[in-house]
């Protein structure tokens, strides 16, 4: 297999990621704040536009905001055309405060508003939970999941906005959410920046390949070291679903091991 076979699912991915603008409703949730907004920086090819409340303005440092390839709404018409227009809808920190305004239908700024026209719209809206969520390793750390009633009571309106079609993830879900999204590959891309890198040319590398069929389990797709390190664990030898592809590190890492790869 050449180079340009290798890289055409991956261009093709790419090219589906160009210019697809991501909706960010901004809270002044502080749980992951940091690695939150460094996932959604690293996503170059990204475009978002940003609603934030002022309790957010206050609390999330303006480099964060910055760093992102942005626009700031702060205006009804502008946040309706956003509402409608955008691929994804995204909150970022998810609130106690916010989560109970959404789950009672309160609009009272610019970002209950917003995911309140888009809930009406049957749009998707995905939320990181990590903030309001007593199960967090933050929240028990403060001590603020020690009250069974109310962990109740705030994980009822959770349930109330899943009914509604909103959809609840963890903060290290959210590359995974958009990709899935936009029916990325994360494995192929695990991240989406402009393509202006040199490309190496891939060695004519042959891993030592018997072509019969074994039992257990089938690698397919596009395949990485990572993925050649877990199959073979312990041993020396795995097996490859004809048509799946090979990545040059991982034909490396196979070729470097003496690994013995079957095609079944």
């Amino acid at each position: 297999m050449d180079i340009e076979d290798l890289l055409k699912p991956i261009i093709a991915q790419i090219i589906n990621m160009m210019n697809k603008r991501v909706l960010l409703f901004v809270s002044g949730g502080a749980v992951n704040l940091k690695s939150i907004f460094e996932t959604l920086a690293s996503m170059k090819m990204l475009q978002y536009d940003v609603v934030m409340t002022e309790a957010a303005k206050k609390v999330i440092p303006e480099e964060y905001i910055n760093n992102l390839n942005g626009r700031l709404i702060d205006c009804k018409v502008e946040l309706t055309k956003a509402v409608k227009e955008d691929d994804i809808i995204l909150v970022p920190m998810m609130t106690r405060n916010t989560l109970a305004k959404c789950a009672t239908g309160i609009q009272d700024n610019l970002v209950t508003t917003g995911i309140a026209e888009a809930l009406m719209m049957n749009k998707e809206v995905i939320a990181v939970k990590d903030s309001f969520d007593p199960q967090n390793p933050k929240n028990i750390s403060l001590g603020f999941s020690k009250n069974p009633a109310y962990n109740k009571f705030v994980l009822g309106y959770q349930d109330v906005l899943t009914n509604f079609g909103m959809k609840f993830i963890d903060a290290d879900g959210i590359k995974k959410a958009i990709n899935g999204s936009f029916n990325i590959n994360n494995e192929i891309i695990p991240n989406i920046e402009p393509i202006n890198k040199t490309i190496v040319k891939e060695e004519n590398v042959t891993p030592i390949v018997n072509k019969v069929t074994v039992s257990g389990k089938v690698l397919s797709g596009v395949l990485t070291t990572e993925d050649i390190i877990v199959a073979v664990n312990r041993s020396k030898e795995i097996c490859v679903k004809e048509g799946a592809l090979i990545t040059p590190l991982a034909k490396d890492y196979i070729y470097n091991n003496k690994i013995n790869v079957k095609y079944c």
